[in-house]
This record gives structure tokens, sequence and C-alpha cells, in this order.
């Protein structure tokens, strides 16, 4: 993962495939196209990972409610594929219990809940890590006291998986580098090129660090480009009929000691839509809103209506806990780039699966896609583009382990170990080792070679020098925000430890004091960002 090299390779040779988009989608079909042989680049403008693969609800589920709007095949495809992933990534896939209470008047009564919970348990088949079990009211408050009493009918235990998107996009792009794919983040396509008969042929791309440009050759394309892929299908043909449509969600940050749940647990909105609160660690996360976005696919914002939402969703369900704005530690809004309806429908209704779309020029774009069947779907996408490299025999290599889980997990001996050499609470290092995996030696490695008294500045630069070193980090934010989960996961969101972050990064990357000075403010505008919506309305 040296950018350096991947720039030149980029630069220099022909390539089979040039994926267009850093995220889960593109980073699984640039892995499944290596693990085939073809020679394969990817390219995004941003950071790997940097928009909707790391602003989802952070869940590897099969999607129960879309049960609700019969789609099958793609509810019993999710189930398969969290079975792969709790294998491929055992320490950034976890299976959590789920409550799903139900109350008088809810959308979908007892009965219903049953009849989807068995198809879910029969789709997952006897890998199912928990069969539901239908709770009654007193049983369900018992799992989650915090549970509003008033209404409560019953509800049921089932089981899903939490994951860190994130991270689980970026060993999907470190797998594909490892099987030879040339991978650049901060490089942005600019143009197609074309032969005479005006078939692309590869593509312009800008080096965003440097303000190079250099041009990829490849016999094809496809743009796995998220939000954006209408803006990739404009590049080849400006008259290109717009294929997403795009939908905001919001998830909101509280300590865990304000929403003590040990559960995952299904939230209503007042307008009966599913949410969750998500225990994380030392947090708890709520949410998701979901509504139509028209506009700039980098716009992200919290607004003061998403807040009240998902707050008030929150109170709702935990009136105990007394939860306000006042609790919101951090938060992030990511767009769903859904495939757009003929007729217009309630977006929560909008179907999450995908299409390819193939252009005359051969271009091909992705539309829709779900984080839980990144895997199958870039299967079948390489399946369609290549289609003389199709073998059920790739499914074993298709569904080997990531980096992460190449080999052996750090076990509590280890654990243990690593925390009492560095001083660091062992919460700390457990949270290390599930974001590493078997690479928490590497980092432990740095942490070793850093000089720091306090035992988590040691490891928070540890992380910084191996995001560098090893994730092609290259800007601060990219380690706060995504390398890391200072960002998202802390009540300070990593503000005591910028300068000391931006002086082993800038060591390692050679900047100046003024880069320096640049990459702490740029972060700073981040971290502000979140919280724009205190100010709205002179709040």
């Amino acid at each position: 993962m040296n950018r350096t090299d991947m720039i030149r390779s980029l630069a220099s040779e022909p390539f089979d495939l040039l994926v267009v988009g850093g995220g889960i989608t593109g980073a699984g079909v640039a892995r499944e196209a290596a693990l085939r042989g073809l020679k394969v680049a990817l390219v995004d403008a941003g950071d790997f990972a940097s928009a909707t693969s790391s602003r989802s609800t952070k869940l590897i589920h099969g999607g129960l409610r879309y049960l609700k709007n019969f789609e099958f095949r793609l509810v019993r495809e999710s189930v398969v594929e969290r079975q792969h992933l709790l294998f491929m990534a055992p320490h950034l896939v976890k299976a959590t219990s789920f409550l799903f209470p139900v109350y008088a008047g809810d959308p979908d009564p007892l009965w219903m809940l049953r009849i989807g919970l068995t198809f879910y348990d029969w789709f997952a088949g006897r890998t199912n890590p928990i069969p539901h079990r239908m709770l009654g009211p007193a049983t369900l408050r018992e799992r989650e006291p915090l549970l509003r009493p008033d209404g409560l009918k019953g509800g049921a235990l089932y089981a899903d998986c939490r994951t860190d998107d994130g991270r689980l996009t970026l060993e999907v792009i470190q797998s594909a580098a490892t099987h030879g794919a040339a991978v650049a983040n901060y490089a942005r396509l600019t143009a197609f090129l074309k032969d005479g008969r005006g078939q692309i042929v590869g593509a312009t791309v800008a080096d965003q660090l440097t303000g190079d440009t250099f041009t990829v050759r490849a016999a094809r394309v496809v743009a796995a480009a998220g939000p954006w892929a209408d803006a990739v299908r404009r590049l080849d043909d400006p008259g290109a009929q717009p294929i997403l449509r795009l939908t905001k969600g919001v998830h909101l940050v509280v300590p865990h000691s304000r929403l003590p749940i040990q559960h995952a647990v299904v939230m209503r909105g007042r307008d009966g839509r599913m949410m969750f609160a998500v225990p994380s660690g030392p947090c708890t996360y709520i949410g998701t809103t979901d509504t139509d976005h028209r506009g700039d696919p980098a716009a992200y914002s919290i607004t003061r209506a998403d807040v009240d939402y998902v707050v008030d969703a929150a109170r709702r369900l935990f009136p105990e806990a007394g939860l306000s704005e006042a609790d919101i530690i951090a938060g992030w809004a990511g767009f769903r780039p859904l495939l757009k309806p003929q007729n217009e429908v309630n977006p929560s209704a909008t179907s999450r699966d995908y299409k390819l779309f193939h252009s005359p020029s051969g271009l091909v774009t992705v539309g829709g896609g779900k984080l839980t069947a990144f895997r199958a779907m870039a299967s079948r996408i390489v399946d369609d583009v290549f289609p003389a490299t199709r073998n059920p025999a790739h499914l074993a290599a298709s569904t080997a382990p990531l980096p992460g889980a190449a080999s052996r997990l750090p076990d509590e001996a280890l654990r243990r170990r690593l925390a009492a050499e560095t001083g660091a609470p062992q919460d700390l290092v457990d949270r290390l080792a599930d974001r590493y995996g078997a690479a928490l030696t590497q980092v432990a490695a740095e942490a070793r070679a850093v000089a720091a008294e306090d035992p988590e500045l040691r490891w928070r630069l540890a992380q910084a020098r191996h995001a560098v070193k090893a994730e092609m980090a290259v800007h601060l934010v990219d380690v706060v925000r995504r390398r890391t989960d200072l960002l998202l996961f802390t009540p300070h969101n990593g503000r005591p430890y910028l300068n000391a972050l931006a002086d082993e990064m800038g060591a390692l990357l050679g900047w100046s004091e003024a880069q320096k000075q640049a990459e702490i403010a740029a972060t700073l505008r981040e971290i502000d960002a979140m919280f724009a919506w205190k100010r709205e309305g002179g709040a």
C-alpha cells in the first residue's frame, strides 16, 4: 500500500479493468477481479471509504424490513453473505443480539414479526448464530430495563451483526492490493479516453496531492462511484439520464453511560420508520433518518430537524434515560445511492438492490447496492464484465479471510500482555484488537517505537504511524475519522491529540509547519461541521 509506487503503476501499465470508486462496492469488484487473475486498477477522488461506506449504520444484516417489500432474494443473499463475513473478518464483523420491541399501534404486529424472523432464520440455515425467540413484555424489560413499558405488547430477540464499515472497506482494498491490484486514493477521474469507435479505453486521472495528471489505460471501466454515479456517467455522456435517488441518513452518538443498553434495539420514528440504537464500546449510536437529498453528494450535513427526529425516537423508546441534544458527542451523515424508482415512493420503501447500467461506450455503472452483500454483488459484476472468468471454484478464494484475519487473531493473553506492557486501559487494547485483528502486532510494534508518557496517546500515535505506512493515510483527517475511532467514538473527538498526531504524520510524510497547521485546521473544521446544527436558528 505504498501510494507513490501505486501511482507509478497506474500511470505506466495497461490494465484489464479500471474501477472508479474506493467504497465497498468498488473495493469488492477490484478484489474479486484481482482474485481471478485480472490486472486491476482502482482510483478514488477522496480517501478510501470516505463517503457512504464509512457513513452507514455499521451493520451487517439481512434487512429484516425488506421482507415487507417482498425482496426475498435480497434478504436471502444478505443473510448468506452475513455468514460469509463472520468467517472472512471475525475481528470486524461481530454477531450481535438485537431486540425488536413491539408496541400497540406499531406497523408490524407480533404475528408479522414472528413470520419475518422465521424466514430470516430459514435463510441463514444452520449457521445462524442466534435463532430468534419471541419474548413477552416482562422479559423484554428484564433484558433492557430502559424500554418504555406503556403499550409494550412483546417482541423478539434475533441475531444480526455490527461492523466498522470504513475499516471493512479498507481491508477489502488491502486484499485487492495483496492480489496485485494498483489502488490510489485522492486520484480523481477527470475524463475518459476513447478510441476511434467511441469505446472507452482508459481515463485521465488527477493526483489530488501533487496536481499531476496521468493516464490509466484499461480495456474495461466499471464506475462504482456511489452517490457520484450520475456524475461519472455524464463525463462519458453529458446527456445521460439520472439513475440514482440519494437519501440522507443521519446517526448521532451519545456516551454509553447516557444510554446503557446491552443489545442493539430497534427504534421507531414518529412516522413508524425503523431505526436502531446500537451499543459500541464506550458509546451508543442512534439513527438513522431517511430523507431525499438533491444537490451535491459531498454536502454532508446534520440539521436540527435530523437531530430532533432521532432524539425524539430515542426519548420515546427510552424515556427514563432522559436523553437530550446536550448528550450528543458526535454524529455522521451519509447518502444512500439508491436506484431511482419509476414511481415516487417513500424513501424507506425504495429498493436497496443494485443494477448495472451498460453505456454504448462500454462504461459499466453500478447503481444501488448494500454493504452486507458487497462480495456477492462484486462476483456477479465481474461475471458480467468478464464472463470468461466465471468459475464456481472462485468462491473459496472470494470468501477467504481478509488481511486482519489471515493469521491468528489476538487472544486474551496477548491483549492483557499489551495492556500491561504499555500501561493502557484494557478496554482500549480490546477495541484495537477488534479493529486490527492479526495486524495488532504491527501496531504494537509502532507503539514500542513511540515515546509518549500518556498510554492512550502512545497507541494513538502508533495508529497514525501504521495508517501512513500500511493504510495509505495522507491527511490528518484520514486518521482521525477513518483509520481510528477518535472523531466519532470519543467524547473529545480527538481534539487533545491533533497536534501530536500531526507531528507524527508530518515526520513521516515530510510536512512543513504550515502544512501541519493546515491539516489540523482542516480536521477541526470536520469536527465543527458535526455540530453545525447547534447554530441553526441562533441556537
